[in-house]
């Protein structure tokens, strides 16, 4: 097999390894006790984005909000830090700061969980396509599982 195809085709995964991991974060983080401590995440922002259509959503939740803030937060914050602190303090503080962009506490330890997770695969590859594709798949599953449960 063509060895650009070969790397091409494993792009596949990260959308399923999104999908999963941020469902079981999203579900861990649900079942805990956070959105009793913090009731007012479902009045806030997370409300808001269930009232928009089926495609609106799809593009600007699932589409365009991963693709920009992977290119803030992966590689442009992350890239910055790691030059000066190396990976661990890098992955940890672009997290922190894209779990505070979300603004809410619920949102946000699920935000810093998956940015975990997005900066250790991206430290991996370092393609940027990587943390794009995790993300949109779990933002993908994790909009749609909620939309259709409400």
């Amino acid at each position: 097999m063509n060895e650009k195809i070969k790397t091409n085709a494993s792009f596949a995964i990260y959308p399923v390894i999104g999908a999963v991991s941020g469902l079981i974060i999203n579900f861990l983080i649900m079942k805990s006790p956070l959105p009793a401590i913090f009731p007012g995440y479902m009045d806030g922002f997370a409300g808001k984005i269930y009232s928009v259509d089926l495609i609106s959503g799809i593009f600007i939740y699932c589409i365009a909000a991963p693709v920009l803030e992977e290119i803030i937060f992966r590689l442009l914050a992350y890239d910055l830090l790691y030059r000066y602190l190396g990976y661990l303090p890098s992955a940890l503080i672009s997290s922190l700061i894209f779990a505070v962009y979300h603004m809410n506490v619920v949102q946000g330890v699920y935000a810093f969980i998956m940015g975990m997770l997005f900066c250790s695969l991206y430290h991996r590859d370092h393609r940027i396509p990587v943390p794009i594709l995790l993300h949109i798949g779990a933002n993908l599953a994790v909009w749609l599982l909620s939309n259709a449960l409400r």
